[in-house]
């Protein structure tokens, strides 16, 4: 018992420290969390091994990582641009994972080695490219729907090869005829899953939420995730794979977005020991007597994957320019080849001599990727110059802001469609205002879209949208659900663009990294206080306060509150 109370001390110890680092270093805490995994296990100070305990918490953390995962996957939005899906992600894993796959099998390492590397290597991290993309503004370009498009048809890709780990782990050559019963049970799965727990799932999960507490929904979740593991089991499927069609199920339900905030923390802890297992598994030993082997896949993984992805962008109508920085963005390994390749390695079906120097440059070039992300417009200027000239094309929503705004001046630019962004339009086109309504979620936008309200499918912290919505002719730039990295960029560019424009955000000076702006011309609405003091002026109206003395106590209020250094309208 003492022993297992210090290994957790000094795994959840040394994942936290990893966390902090990493995030300060803006890097992938991934990273951080598979050097641990190194730093304690057999190959340094040998503090953690392989047990009970780390192998329960390590498959948990992978059923919630995939359960979530299908959480955030949309059937509707996949339905509605399936062609584009499918093209674009057929050709990228079908480029990329027969050129490694037949090079693998060319030099005799065997069937299995050349799938499981192939498909690893064509995968990309589904989170890493996602959050990195809404950071930098560019989840609504073409590159970035091109790169979302590939990256939901991987984690659909997932489902047969997970299926087909199964069948390798079970022992022997598998034949077409196992492979496809493999995948039969698992579509079987599925459509039990979807005619008969689906409508159950839904209404009790909808009643839990409105007749229980928030622990009872995550009790309710977690046994959710547990029994559709077990499910999957016992039809002889990957109980990761069970976890993650629960998440397909519960997708489209009404509690989704309650369900994610709330199984999130324990996705993250439990995800961190996964990733920690991994860099237990890694045997440092082989990887430094075989130096080169973790370069030339470093190769394969980055340069190579980028210019095999670039020709299969191409071939599904992408142009240069988009194919090149949709190439660059996906030029990484992702959580699911890290899955594959750890699996097939615990298992044996894939050699050391060959997994390990795999695993360690699929880590080495995740750790890449959000710099490649970061500077994938960059980088693509300097390829462009190789290739033939193309005339510049404009970002559709660029074309769309434009259309929206046309010779407007004067107007409105209103940044997220949310509750509070359609209350402020529908204020504008009652009051006759010119405005233009930015949204980057697509189900969101279609739901301004159906009010009427004059929206276009965006992301207002591109500079580039904004200035084809005609930012620097507008009065006032709203936003109504700040970005924290970009907000300062944001509120820069817009007063430096347009000398009488104003700014109104909901939200305090916190959201601007680093010294907050001085300008008169930045209001805050903060949720807080300024909701506290409307709340106080109902009350006084309530009870019959007179308006004179009701607004001296509101104005102490105000100046007591509010603090002097924020610039905003009281």
């Amino acid at each position: 018992m003492e022993n297992l109370f210090f290994a957790s001390l000094v795994l959840f110890a040394s994942a936290l420290l990893a966390g902090i680092v990493f995030h300060r270093l803006k890097l992938p805490t991934i990273l951080g969390y598979i050097l641990v995994g190194i730093a304690l296990g057999s190959s340094f100070a040998d503090l953690l091994g392989d047990g009970p305990m780390l192998e329960f918490v390590a498959e948990a953390g992978v059923l919630l990582l995939l359960f979530m995962v299908g959480l955030e996957f949309s059937l509707t939005e996949f339905w509605s641009d399936r062609r584009k899906i499918l093209v674009a992600g057929g050709l990228q894993g079908g480029v990329v994972g027969s050129a490694v796959g037949l090079g693998v099998w060319m030099i005799g390492w065997g069937v299995a080695p050349a799938i499981l590397l192939g498909a690893s290597a064509a995968m990309s991290s589904t989170a890493l490219t996602a959050k990195q993309l809404v950071d930098q503004g560019e989840i609504t370009t073409r590159h970035g729907r091109s790169a979302i498009s590939v990256l939901i048809f991987q984690d659909l890709a997932a489902i047969p090869l997970l299926a087909l780990l199964a069948v390798w782990q079970m022992g022997g050559e598998p034949s077409f005829i196992d492979i496809a019963g493999e995948v039969g049970k698992v579509i079987a799965l599925f459509a039990a899953a979807l005619l008969l727990a689906r409508p159950i799932l839904h209404h009790g999960l909808l009643f839990i939420y409105r007749n229980g507490n928030a622990e009872v929904l995550v009790l309710a979740a977690l046994t959710i995730v547990a029994l559709s593991a077990e499910a999957a089991h016992l039809a002889g499927a990957s109980a990761a794979l069970g976890a993650f069609l629960a998440g397909l199920l519960l997708g489209e339900s009404d509690v989704r977005h309650r369900i994610e905030e709330d199984l999130r923390p324990f996705r993250d802890v439990f995800a961190s020991v996964f990733f920690v297992s991994i860099g237990l598994q890694l045997d440092v030993s082989q990887v430094m007597s075989a130096p080169t082997s973790v370069l030339v896949w470093i190769a394969i993984l980055v340069p190579a994957k980028c210019t095999l992805n670039f020709v299969a962008l191409r071939l599904s109508g992408s142009s240069s320019r988009d194919a090149l920085q949709t190439g660059l963005i996906l030029a990484h390994g992702g959580e699911f080849g890290l899955l594959l390749v750890s699996g097939a390695l615990s298992a044996a079906v894939l050699p050391a001599e060959i997994g390990q120097p795999f695993l360690v440059a699929l880590v080495i070039s995740m750790g890449l990727g959000p710099l490649l992300i970061r500077a994938n417009e960059q980088i693509a200027s300097r390829l462009a110059s190789l290739l033939p000239k193309q005339k510049g094309i404009e970002q559709e929503e660029e074309r769309c802001a434009a259309q929206q705004a046309q010779a407007m001046k004067g107007h409105l630019i209103i940044c997220g469609a949310g509750p509070i962004g359609r209350t402020v339009a529908r204020a504008g086109v009652l009051a006759q205002l010119p405005l233009v309504l930015i949204e980057p979620d697509l189900a969101t936008f279609r739901s301004a879209k159906k009010m009427g309200l004059p929206v276009v499918l965006g992301d207002p912290n591109r500079l580039a949208t904004l200035e084809a919505a005609r930012a620097q002719y507008s009065d006032m730039l709203v936003m109504t659900d700040p970005n924290p990295s970009n907000f300062r960029r944001v509120i820069d560019w817009y007063l430096s663009q347009n000398a009488g424009g104003r700014v109104v955000a909901y939200g305090t000076r916190e959201f601007a990294n680093g010294t907050p702006p001085q300008d008169d011309r930045v209001c805050f609405f903060d949720p807080d206080t300024d909701i506290g003091i409307e709340f106080v002026s109902l009350v006084f109206k309530l009870k019959s306060l007179s308006d004179e003395l009701a607004d001296d106590i509101l104005h102490r209020l105000r100046a007591e509150i509010l603090d002097p250094v924020r610039r905003r309208v009281v």
